[in-house]
């Protein structure tokens, strides 16, 4: 199944999109997920994220082979638990980000037998 977004309605601050899954056979259903503001601002999630967030879900949903699958996003509220591996992929980059070492090389000054001067300078 593929999804195709649709946009999203605004209300207060829950924030709806949707999507139009189509299935192999052209079969087409709609899916509504719901974003509360206040819990992506809590996570520090951009709001600009949360179409592909939810598209996320989605395609996981559709991959699984567990019982409520895709049923359960006909019309969804997105909770915590759902921003919680997100959350943890972000905390591990900025780690990893954090102990990679510098690749930037230090600049050190010419030293006087160098064949390199500063411009403007004549050579002694």
């Amino acid at each position: 199944m593929h999804f195709v977004y649709q946009g999203f309605t605004h209300d207060g601050d829950i924030r709806s999109f949707a999507f139009q899954g189509v299935d192999d056979r052209r079969t087409q259903m709609m899916y509504f997920i719901r974003v509360s503001l206040l819990l992506f601002a809590r996570h520090r999630v951009a709001m600009q994220d949360a179409p592909a967030f939810c598209l996320h879900l989605l395609t996981d949903a559709s991959a699984s082979t567990t019982i409520p699958g895709l049923e359960k996003f006909h019309d969804y509220q997105v909770v915590e638990a759902d921003l919680l591996p997100l959350v943890a992929d972000r905390t591990r980059r900025e780690m990893q980000k954090a102990h990679k070492s510098s690749s930037r090389r230090l600049v050190h000054k010419p030293s006087v037998d160098s064949q390199f001067h500063p411009a403007g300078r004549p050579r002694d």
